[in-house]
């Protein structure tokens, strides 16, 4: 578990669970390593995909924030019998499960929700409110079974649907602000591509702003390469608009970068280029991102 200064507010990177490394040729089926052998040294030497199910907390004054919930207690058939340790984590961290005021999603994905409730639909968060993206709850709703592949529908309605239908999670306006704490703002703005309402969370009005990215990107090298699809992306040529868009964005506000599948040693980070000449990604020091 990582901890980062915001000034203003405080965000911890949780670690709910570490996959085995994939082939990246699996993960990324279509990205062509011959094109950028600098980003293949740097990001992924062993031609092996090393991945996390992150989630994060943010601590603004007296409320905490809790960004998507891993992968959940398990074990996660579809992860060979991978079991989730997020309350561990929100306890190093000094939070307990009440103390979660609010809990957002990115989207409903299955490494994103698992924490959200029980195998009995029980919220596992009692005293928060749960908030998703409009679009990205419209979505689920209307297309039912052809939401997603099988694993990621069958998640949802363990750990999503019960809390729609008894009225604990509802949908939240990408227009409007999630919370405002003086000059802090926080804010699920639309990053559709992973999924048609695939949202990231920026925090404003802290002397460092925020882009908690969901799964915009996959991998430090997809900003380096934003054409890289991961497997997962559903409208990849939107993916790739979409991550072109937010790394000007990162960029151009000096964003501490938080990304739900980097490895730990680079879970922070921030974006510097442009689109002409290209983007790259400098984890924050490890001497700013304490280990607690």
């Amino acid at each position: 578990m990582r901890k980062l200064d915001l000034g203003g507010a405080t965000l911890f990177a949780l670690t709910d669970a570490a996959p085995s490394p994939a082939e990246w040729s699996y993960s990324f089926p279509k990205a062509d390593v011959n094109l950028r052998p600098d980003l293949v040294a740097r990001w992924f030497p062993d031609h092996r995909f090393h991945t996390r199910f992150n989630a994060f907390a943010l601590r603004i004054a007296d409320t905490v924030v809790l960004i998507d919930c891993g992968i959940g207690a398990g074990p996660v058939a579809y992860f060979p019998g991978l079991s989730g340790k997020l309350l561990e984590e929100l306890a190093a961290a000094g939070i307990a499960p009440d103390d979660v005021d609010l809990v957002l999603f990115t989207h409903f994905h299955l490494d994103h929700v698992g924490w959200a409730s029980d195998k009995d639909g029980i919220p596992t968060f009692r005293k928060a409110r749960y908030l998703a993206p409009v679009a990205e709850m419209a979505h689920w709703q209307e297309a039912g079974d052809d939401a997603a592949l099988p694993h990621h529908v069958t998640a949802y309605r363990t750990h999503i649907a019960p809390l729609i239908a008894a009225g604990i999670l509802t949908a939240h306006s990408t227009d409007t602000p999630v919370l405002r704490h003086g000059p802090a703002e926080l804010n699920l703005v639309p990053a559709p591509g992973h999924t048609e309402g695939h949202s990231i969370v920026t925090l404003s009005g802290t002397a460092r702003p925020l882009l908690t990215a969901g799964d915009l990107w996959h991998s430090p090298a997809q900003i380096g390469e934003p054409h890289w699809c991961h497997r997962a992306d559903r409208d990849p040529a939107q993916a790739i608009l979409t991550r072109i868009g937010f790394a000007a964005f990162a960029a151009a506000e000096g964003s501490v970068v938080a990304a739900g599948h980097f490895p730990e040693d680079r879970c922070f980070g921030t974006i510097t280029g442009n689109a002409e000449d290209g983007f790259d990604f400098a984890p924050v020091p490890a001497a700013e991102s304490a280990i607690a």
